[in-house]
């Protein structure tokens, strides 16, 4: 199991990694949109009993309104649609958290309206990061978010003793968070002062924000592990050998890449 999942990650970071630095605009925009079909196939599995057919027609429309809305999402608009995700996920996590994992999202079509919005949401960031900013920055930017995965991971095997939200990820503790938001600010201090010696603000304070944005990404974790455990799924899919689905891979990044993408705008204007 563990050689599969180090196998997939290395092609997938190869992929990925070659699309993003030496791909032109308009194959990684290509890139972008498959992995939306994707990811929207998946998350039509969050609203339980459809059928393929359905699930494919879904995958379709996300796709083609994510292409077509692409150029007409405002900055406002992009600040006001994070805004409301943001929000939006929380609250739902501490509901289902405080009524002790009673199911909140029963409607067909809200779920598959939110996953329009928020699949939508994350592939119009990508593509917009890597063309207004840098592929590195957006490579960065993702890093610090990983980087509090791995952290809470190792410390919340050593030291973790207090659930963080038992209902929706059992596995999750408030000790693991705060090695993780602190392993995460770590990496954000050194990467800002390799890759961005010219930043006119303090190395300290824009690591704490991105710091900040990472940690709220576990949010974003525990919204996926709540809609999965509504559908009584444990993965959202089998694309990647020994990791699940293309949503188990990114769900922490679909709001705080939104949020990354917000911070450098405001830093650089």
């Amino acid at each position: 199991m563990l050689k599969t999942r180090v196998i997939t990650a290395i092609i997938l970071a190869s992929v990925v990694g070659i699309l993003l630095f030496k791909a032109n605009a308009l194959v990684w925009q290509g890139f972008v949109l498959l992995a939306t079909a994707v990811a929207a196939w998946e998350w039509a599995g969050f609203a339980s009993g459809l059928k393929i057919a359905q699930k494919i027609q879904y995958s379709i429309l996300v796709t083609l309104l994510t292409w077509f809305l692409l150029p007409f999402l405002s900055f406002s608009g992009l600040e006001l649609l994070t805004a409301l995700s943001a929000i939006w996920m929380f609250f739902t996590v501490v509901r289902y958290q405080k009524t002790q994992g009673q199911p909140l999202l029963t409607s067909r079509a809200l779920i598959l309206l939110l996953g329009l919005v928020s699949i939508f949401l994350f592939s119009k960031v990508l593509i917009d990061f890597r063309e207004v900013f840098s592929p590195l920055l957006l490579l960065f930017s993702m890093f610090v978010v990983w980087s509090i995965d791995t952290g809470a991971y190792f410390s919340g095997k050593k030291f973790g003793k207090h659930k963080l939200a038992v209902y929706v990820s059992p596995g999750k503790t408030w000790e693991g968070v705060v090695g993780g938001f602190l392993l995460s600010f770590v990496i954000a201090w050194v990467g800002l002062q390799l890759l961005t010696p010219q930043l006119h603000i303090s190395y300290v304070w824009m690591a704490l924000a991105m710091a900040a944005i990472a940690l709220f990404s576990v949010v974003g974790d525990l919204y996926e592990s709540l809609l999965k455990r509504q559908a009584a799924i444990k993965d959202s899919g089998v694309i990647f050998p020994g990791h699940g689905g293309m949503l188990d891979r990114v769900d922490s990044l679909m709001i705080a890449m939104p949020m990354f993408y917000l911070l450098w705008y405001w830093v650089q204007a």
